[in-house]
């Protein structure tokens, strides 16, 4: 192939090398060695678009047809989608012969050359590779020679398994698996991993090994119930079984003693794609035990915003928070202790009042008193307002916070008489009013201005809802016009004001309470004191902790 100056300007690698690394093999060592390449040679992987950019360049092209560098080219039967490692990997003894390269070599888990069923080698450059003396055959491992026994889908799917499923035996008790930069280990390190790997495999008895390690090294965790000390473990397993690998080769001793020298391993910080989790300074045989923002919201039962909220209300500590949940870390043996300091294993909770979900609250009841469901989920885990936090349920494995009915009273009455000023917006949706209906309720005196007239004052609000009965659709879930015929015929009183919101919806009907039966109050207001039924619970067993009393 020519390699003209032309060329090498175009392309600083050569476009020879170029095109022969995208389709298969390339002989570059030999033309590196006598020159004919000045510049030097870096393994860069292309797509196929980089192909056909450098095959619009005329020289290139004219090469190409001249020299029939394309002519055999086999395309392999399944597309390699994994990513390539950034080590050169090659093998000797293909080398040695001619000076070859596979680009399949370099797919991050192939360890080995089917040719000649030798193991793949490190080179800093190819030259440096030609130079050396390979002269003792080095023997394959165990999950080498079952590769070798394998048809090529089966090896490729065989490679992609182990590789998936190694991240899981590195730290083999965290609550996180370790994302491993598999990119850039060497041929050494990853040979070794999935040997120790491929013996594991070959336990019969792995399953329950790793289980029993688990269960005893969350055993601590335990009254926060089986989503978490069994957390992984039902996915561990599919994941096992799903290797059709010859057991029984690897006792359960020996299976054991590597899962625990792979969890007591000293951590090289610069393997793992994410660093945040090391960060914090605290002994790193203590990451076991550090959870992810989305297992933590599992955990509590409680939504990801949520978690965030009471985070950043200083309720509960994070290693490291984030912008989002599933990228915070957490300690969860710290959330374990400072959940045990606000709730208390409850036995009698037959006896007790109603206790809510507290998604299951209705949206109005927080429009309402300006809450939020982050705040009801503040109160409840700093045990400020009486809560319940239920685990272990035996055909759900899923944890629920719930809170009482007199504990949201009870947040409601404070947030009703602490909140500020308002805004005219903050009002309409406060009362489910519109712009007009508001304007005409300030000129009726029924709502009172700031003296500088952009608010409305709080006191006037407070004062509007204590001694009016105010209907309309929003308010009270039915027609104000049905409302309004049923409070007239029983109490037979006019309503103070009465509105059109618009043509299509309903009257706004206000009333003076003091002009009400008891019946009418009790029977309209139901705006003030729905709270929804809660769901079913299918559970059968259920350990339930109850708010520590002040």
């Amino acid at each position: 192939m020519k390699c003209n100056t032309s060329i090498t300007q175009v392309t600083p690698y050569g476009a020879c090398a170029l095109i022969a690394q995208f389709y298969g093999f390339v002989s570059v060592a030999k033309l590196l060695k006598s020159n004919q390449i000045k510049v030097p040679f870096k393994w860069n992987l292309y797509k196929s678009e980089h192909v056909d950019l450098l095959y619009s360049i005329e020289q290139v092209k004219k090469d190409v047809l001249e020299y029939n560098l394309l002519d055999g080219v086999e395309v392999p039967e399944h597309h390699r989608n994994y990513s390539q490692s950034h080590q050169l990997k090659v093998c000797h003894e293909c080398f040695k012969a001619n000076s070859l390269h596979n680009n399949s070599w370099q797919n991050i888990p192939t360890t080995i050359c089917i040719k000649h069923q030798t193991p793949l080698v490190n080179a800093f450059n190819l030259l440096s590779l030609e130079e050396s003396d390979q002269s003792s055959k080095e023997d394959l491992y165990l999950f080498e020679k079952h590769l070798l026994s394998l048809e090529d889908s089966e090896r490729y799917l065989f490679e992609i398994a182990l590789m998936k499923f190694s991240e899981s035996v590195f730290r083999p008790l965290d609550f996180i698996t370790a994302k491993l930069k598999f990119s850039t280990v060497t041929v050494p390190f990853l040979r070794a991993l999935f040997e120790d790997v491929y013996k594991l495999l070959c336990c019969d008895e792995l399953s329950n090994v790793w289980e029993d390690l688990l269960l005893k090294h969350r055993r601590q965790l335990k009254w926060m119930g089986q989503l978490v000390t069994r957390f992984g473990i039902n996915e561990l397993q599919a994941q096992i079984e799903s290797f059709n690998i010859k057991k029984g080769l690897t006792s359960s001793a020996e299976a054991k003693h590597i899962l625990l020298k792979y969890h007591n391993a000293k951590i090289d910080t610069k393997l793992f794609t994410s660093k945040r989790r090391f960060d914090n300074g605290a002994d790193l045989n203590q990451l076991s035990y550090q959870v992810d923002g989305l297992m933590l919201s599992n955990f509590l039962g409680i939504k990801k915003e949520s978690l965030i909220y009471v985070v950043n209300n200083s309720t509960l500590p994070a290693v490291y928070l984030g912008c989002q949940a599933e990228k915070s870390f957490f300690d969860i043996e710290v959330i374990g202790s400072i959940l045990a300091k606000s709730f208390a294993q409850n036995t009698h909770i037959e006896t007790q009042e109603q206790f809510y979900k507290i998604e299951d609250i209705p949206k109005d009841i927080y429009n309402l008193f300006d809450l939020t469901v982050d705040e009801l989920v503040d109160y409840a885990i700093s045990g400020k307002i009486e809560s319940q936090f239920k685990v272990n349920s035996s055909l759900r494995y899923v944890n629920y916070l719930l809170i009482s009915e007199s504990g949201i009273k009870e947040v409601l009455k404070n947030k009703w008489q602490s909140f500020k000023d308002m805004e005219h917006e903050s009002v309409i949706k406060m009362l489910k009013l519109d712009s007009k209906t508001l304007l005409r309720l300030i000129d009726d005196n029924f709502l009172a201005l700031t003296e500088d007239e952009t608010l409305i004052d709080a006191d006037s609000i407070r004062n509007f809802v204590s001694n009016h009965l105010v209907l309309n659709r929003s308010a009270n879930f039915e027609r104000s016009r049905d409302c309004e015929k049923r409070v007239t015929d029983c109490c037979k009183v006019e309503p103070v004001c009465l509105l059109y919101m618009n043509a299509y919806l309903t009257d706004f009907v206000l009333y003076k309470k003091e002009d009400l039966n008891e019946c009418c109050l009790q029977k309209l207001e139901s705006r003030f004191t729905y709270f929804g039924k809660p769901k079913l619970d299918l559970s059968k067993i259920v350990i339930t902790y109850q708010t520590k009393p002040k």
